[in-house]
């Protein structure tokens, strides 16, 4: 029953993802930023064979899946042209020996930067991959306007949102620490400046090394 319920969670991540692709595709069209469009329809199609590669794949290395969160950051810094800059770091870990479910990260940084960035103007996202205390931690770090300010602006305009991509990635996490017996956790932390105001929103997916 485990292993059906992770496939067909496994199943609904991937229509999410192309349907954020493709509505930024659409919006270069509309404003007919066409050899942008082409550029970015290139980058699409990687992406594409990329989850066609991993689609009947329980897990994936997770040097794919910074592969492909790399495609999907390339794409939205085109879709949003220059509002936020990001940066990928992995402290020359060996991601080939790591394995996760495929599409965990992703979600994450899609919410970093549709409600974390793009309603502040500007600003930077961090995906990161290091170690701590021998568990891989792969960090997901923004200077957004933070979850609760994100919250209330949602809030005020009669809009009730809630992140399936993030909901299915938990869901998927959980599923994958039964499935395996591994410890595999998610941390979210809502930053703060020096006066306790909003600096943004850092995700820590804990994962315990490939034995």
């Amino acid at each position: 029953m485990l292993e059906m319920e992770a496939k067909a969670l496994r199943a609904q991540m991937n229509p999410h993802f192309v349907f954020n692709s493709l509505n930024s595709i659409k919006a270069l069209m509309q404003q007919n930023q066409n050899e942008k469009g082409v550029t970015y329809l290139t980058t699409f199609s990687k992406l594409i064979r990329t989850l066609f590669n991993n689609a009947d794949k329980k897990e994936i290395t997770l040097y794919d899946e910074i592969e492909t969160c790399k495609f999907y950051l390339q794409l939205e810094a085109m879709r949003f042209d220059g509002k936020f800059s990001y940066i990928v770091e992995t402290d020359s870990i060996d991601l080939k020996a790591i394995h996760v479910p495929a599409l965990i990260v992703q979600p994450f940084i899609e919410n970093a930067i549709w409600h974390g960035i793009i309603p502040r103007g500007a600003g930077k996202v961090s995906l990161i991959v290091s170690k701590e205390n021998g568990d891989v931690q792969i960090i997901i770090d923004d200077d957004g306007i933070g979850r609760e300010v994100s919250q209330q602006n949602k809030s005020a305009s009669g809009i009730i949102h809630e992140s399936k991509g993030v909901n299915l990635t938990q869901s998927r996490l959980k599923l994958d620490s039964l499935l395996q017996q591994r410890k595999a956790g998610i941390k979210i932390i809502d930053k703060k400046d020096e006066n306790g105001k909003a600096a943004g929103t850092r995700v820590i997916i804990s994962l315990t090394e490939d034995s």
